[in-house]
């Protein structure tokens, strides 16, 4: 047996029961089989699908420290959008009048995280996972968060995993006595309110490969959700980037999205942009200032596109304006010769770095 730190993770169907011992199994087993099947295929490294336990999806992760507690939140909130729609496109794409098709409202989803030791083991062709903190994360399932807070589609944290995840986010704090485990602190971050937002969205800024004045293609033999982190969190962004002095993130709504303004320090120039269109994990859209002519930017957009082998990268920049529209071609040969000698070098480091991580 392996012995592992990592997060734990549950994302468990709310109403099960009722709706089972309520609705015709005719219609009410294919509904619950492509809800679970929209939160299955939201599970990738590097988080590992664990198994299925008859509503729920359980994965765990085995890489200390990664990802990090953004993406990590930004997992949770996929898990909920991708279960929150197929329920939507369920509810309006049907005319059945039977209670099974009826009742489709009356599910949601909980997602319960802990971060801690458990061990891997193989039991013939199965893989399994024991110890002290895989019983907590079950325990954990069953709590009166949604009647204590008035929270119904929630993710609930412990602190372990909050600690972890370090995230500065809109966490309603929750306790509960747990047999031999005592009074365990836990963290409750609303769902449903997240899933509102992003159904509003905002104006998205995505610049398809012809919209730009250069792209930069390159295929990893890694997951998408490692490259994602990458390419998003300062504290690695510091570590691959080529002659990089620091990375510092505003965080506006406290936590990195769609208005947060990064800050690189390089060695050539100071490098500021802001983000303006954030999908995770499918791609993100920034404005990049030209550090060496006031008031003239350029957009930008980091695809990311999941394949048999990996994962496919794209990164397009496109014109540079100032604030009257007029365009600047000097800023952008000069931003395609620095970056047509910057990006190879970084994202071989960014390779390295996280076949190191692995």
């Amino acid at each position: 047996m392996t012995t592992h730190n990592g997060y734990l993770l549950i994302a468990d169907i709310s109403g099960y029961t009722q709706f089972l011992t309520s609705s015709e199994l005719e219609h009410a087993n294919p509904i619950l089989q492509s809800l679970l099947s929209a939160m299955v295929e939201q599970v990738g490294e590097p988080l590992q699908f664990w198994k299925m336990e008859g509503d729920a999806v359980l994965a765990y992760s085995t890489l200390q420290g990664f990802p990090t507690g953004e993406t990590f939140l930004a997992t949770c909130e996929n898990l909920y959008n991708a279960i929150a729609t197929r329920r939507q496109n369920i509810i309006a794409n049907t005319t059945c009048t039977c209670q099974a098709c009826a009742n489709v409202t009356g599910l949601d989803l909980k997602i319960i995280a802990h971060h801690g030791e458990f061990e891997e083991m193989q039991v013939g062709p199965m893989k399994d996972i024991s110890g002290a903190d895989v019983i907590l994360v079950h325990r954990m399932t069953k709590t009166d968060v949604g009647y204590v807070t008035g929270i119904r589609s929630y993710a609930l944290f412990s602190e372990a995993a909050v600690t972890a995840m370090d995230i500065e986010d809109a966490l309603v704090p929750y306790s509960q006595p747990f047999e031999h485990f005592g009074e365990v602190s836990m963290q409750v971050y609303d769902l449903a309110k997240a899933w509102e937002s992003f159904r509003a969205g905002c104006e998205h800024f995505f610049l398809e490969e012809t919209d730009g004045v250069w792209t930069y293609h390159r295929h990893f033999d890694l997951p998408i959700v490692a490259i994602w982190d990458a390419l998003t969190a300062p504290e690695l962004k510091k570590r691959w980037m080529d002659g990089m002095i620091s990375v510092t993130v505003e965080r506006p709504k406290g936590r990195i999205g769609a208005g947060s303004g990064y800050h690189c320090a390089h060695k050539a120039a100071d490098f500021r942009y802001w983000v303006t269109d954030w999908e995770p994990f499918e791609y993100f859209s920034t404005r990049i200032h030209d550090p060496g002519r006031e008031g003239i930017s350029m957009p930008e957009t980091y695809q990311l596109k999941p394949t048999c082998t990996g994962t496919d990268f794209r990164y397009t920049i496109g014109q540079a304006h100032d604030a009257e529209g007029n365009r600047s071609e000097i800023s952008e040969q000069e931003a395609v010769g620095f970056l047509s000698e910057f990006w190879p070098v970084c994202f071989d480091e960014m390779e390295a770095l996280l076949r190191n991580v692995e």
